[in-house]
């Protein structure tokens, strides 16, 4: 079995049960709701194989600006725990900028919106060590490897099944 298959499916993050019924009878709707399944599933076995509590992947819905539909966003708990910090050092920073120029600036504290300034941003070492993580329990694990492979095969009905129709 190859191990890339389930790597494909992380990578992705966005990142099911294949039924045995003819691709041509799968509607996109079904194939959706089945690689939702396989992806929380993988989730979950991933949590519990993996024994490095800051690369759990933690899952919540959201709503992208400009729109009221959620979607599900996962990521591992190292990259939120360093957005959170980096938001919070950008806060601060503001703060600290209103309380020195005092009523000069009418126009508030600058907040900034990059992650400029010293923000503690993971780099690509502890991207890599994420990896590295998943791979290993990925090798160790046939049963994720086979839960990532049904994710990809269900992708791949997908994708079949909305070819030339514009829906993705």
């Amino acid at each position: 079995m190859k191990i890339s298959s389930g790597l494909a499916f992380v990578s992705t993050l966005a990142l099911c049960c294949a039924s045995g019924v003819s691709v041509a009878a799968d509607s996109p709707g079904k194939l959706r709701g089945e690689m939702a399944r396989a992806e929380k599933e993988y989730i979950e076995l991933y949590n519990k194989v993996n024994t490095n509590p800051e690369f759990a992947i933690v899952c919540r819905m959201d709503k992208p600006t400009g729109t009221t539909f959620a979607v599900r966003v996962c990521q591992p708990k190292y990259l939120i725990t360093a957005n959170a910090r980096s938001a919070s050092d950008r806060m601060q920073s503001a703060v600290a900028a209103g309380n020195s120029t005092g009523g000069a600036n009418s126009g508030g504290p600058n907040v900034g919106a990059g992650f400029g300034g010293g923000a503690a941003v993971p780099g690509a070492d502890k991207d890599e060590a994420f990896k590295q993580n998943m791979l290993d329990l990925l090798q160790k694990s046939p049963e994720l490897q086979a839960l990532g492979k049904k994710r990809d095969d269900l992708q791949a009905r997908f994708n079949e099944a909305t070819r030339g129709t514009g829906e993705r």
